[in-house]
């Protein structure tokens, strides 16, 4: 699934929204990003998603729509399905979170971590 979405992020197998523009960060119009924001690509935010000030995205990361991410997060690889909430300071390497996951205050999320959905993440856990 996650080497999927590197593909395709990549331009090693062609789809949208990535097929025009590979290796690129590809954030959607109707996203709410803070200013002081870091965005490397390839990676992809979809419509509606709040991305608060401080927070870095780092490649590969993929926020599903209607997802929040609090204020000094960091998303490094990850997947987040639509209807996620991160609070701030949470850090998140390459896992995979269902729908409606909510990950807590300074909670790491690590490895290769799989959130199913509507999983919940007290604050400062740790996987």
């Amino acid at each position: 699934y996650r080497q999927a979405h590197r593909d395709i992020m990549d331009g090693r197998f062609v789809a949208p929204p990535f097929a025009a523009a590979p290796g690129e960060a590809i954030v959607s119009p109707e996203a709410r990003i803070d200013e002081g924001v870091t965005i490397a690509g390839p990676c992809f935010i979809d419509a509606e998603v709040v991305i608060k000030k401080g927070v870095r995205v780092g490649p590969y990361s993929v926020i599903g729509r209607h997802s929040h991410i609090g204020e000094g997060a960091a998303i490094d690889g990850a997947i987040l399905w639509p209807h996620t909430w991160v609070d701030a300071d949470a850090q998140i390497g390459p896992a995979l979170a269902g729908r409606g996951c909510k990950i807590g205050r300074s909670s790491e999320v690590g490895g290769h971590a799989i959130l199913g959905d509507k999983s919940v993440l007290t604050d400062y856990s740790r996987t």
